[in-house]
């Protein structure tokens, strides 16, 4: 064998071991620095949750360079800044955070107390107008002292109440009246058919932040069923959706018409043919409803009653 070949044979060993040498290196690197930043991310978020803004801005300044990406790192980053009084730096930290799409309303909420805290007021109220229009973050606000300055602002005042609408819009009849439509059904009833025997007991209750009608039916012979009411924005109309013991389900879907509620279903049946349903609850005063269901077996040319009851309101001096 030739020098030369020996030499070029030399070469490539030698070639193969300085390259697994430096790749063990480099992966030696690469886990030394993970857990320096896993290290660094501790001790900021110990320095975080204590309030030491000044170390926590240190910290987190040294996680935002070894990880860039964080959306997490740049908004603690920018909210240590703001509550250190460097709103410029804050600023810019958070409108990284916000640009990588680390929860957007939170984050704007942040960079408008960044406005509020410097004194910008119209850039702090147009942000929080802005944030108002989808989002539900009224504590944000409220517990924030950043915007201690903006509590008597009207626009404050309105954005604030319209988070709260955000949060449970069932709770203000005065923005969402159409939640409220069916509130003449709720209590604890006595029912009885038109003969005027005993049919069963029905208790209606609020669940789920007001935004659902319960009801709780127990038949006179121990059948019971519920359903579920609930106003659609998206639609427009009143649901419910009704099941029994006997796994039998049907969805309504209709509308207050005057005072009364106005219920339709369609029913598929065995032979393929549809059942159309009609259910009215008719509002008869503050103790008093009548709950009459129709059927129609030729596409509402003709309508059959299906049965015809009366709640009165337990103890209450309502009559038949």
């Amino acid at each position: 064998m030739s020098r030369r070949v020996i030499f070029l044979a030399l070469i490539l060993v030698m070639s193969v071991i300085c390259g697994r040498v430096y790749g063990i290196a480099d992966a030696t690197q690469e886990g030394s620095a993970l857990r320096n930043a896993s290290t660094i991310k501790a001790n900021a978020d110990k320095a975080y949750t204590a309030q030491d803004w000044k170390n926590a801005t240190a910290l987190y300044t040294q996680l935002t360079k070894l990880e860039p990406e964080s959306g997490f790192a740049w908004f603690r980053l920018g909210n240590a800044l703001r509550r250190s009084q460097r709103y410029p730096e804050a600023l810019a930290a958070l409108e990284r955070a916000k640009a990588l799409g680390f929860q957007p309303p939170v984050t704007q909420g942040m960079i408008a107390g960044v406005y509020s805290a410097s004194g910008d007021t119209e850039k702090a109220l147009s942000t929080i107008e802005q944030i108002a229009q989808s989002a539900a973050l009224a504590n944000l606000f409220e517990q924030d002292a950043a915007f201690e300055k903006l509590r008597s602002d009207p626009r404050y005042q309105a954005a604030i109440t319209q988070m709260k609408v955000n949060a449970e819009p069932c709770k203000f009849p005065d923005k969402n009246p159409e939640y409220r439509q069916f509130d003449f059904w709720l209590g604890e009833w006595d029912v009885y058919g038109q003969g005027g025997a005993k049919a069963g007991t029905s208790k209606i209750d609020l669940i789920l932040g007001d935004c659902v009608v319960l009801e709780n039916w127990t038949g006179g012979a121990g059948g019971e069923g519920k359903s579920f009411n609930k106003y659609s924005p998206e639609f427009k109309r009143w649901e419910q959706y009704w099941v029994d013991a006997q796994g039998s389900t049907t969805f309504f879907h209709g509308k207050l018409e005057g005072k009364d509620m106005v219920y339709y279903a369609e029913t598929p049946q065995l032979d393929g043919s549809i059942l159309k349903r009609r259910l009215t609850f008719f509002n008869l005063g503050p103790d008093k409803v009548r709950q009459f269901s129709q059927q129609s077996k030729d596409n509402g040319k003709s309508w059959q009653t299906e049965y015809d009851l009366i709640y009165v309101r337990k103890n209450s001096q309502a009559k038949l």
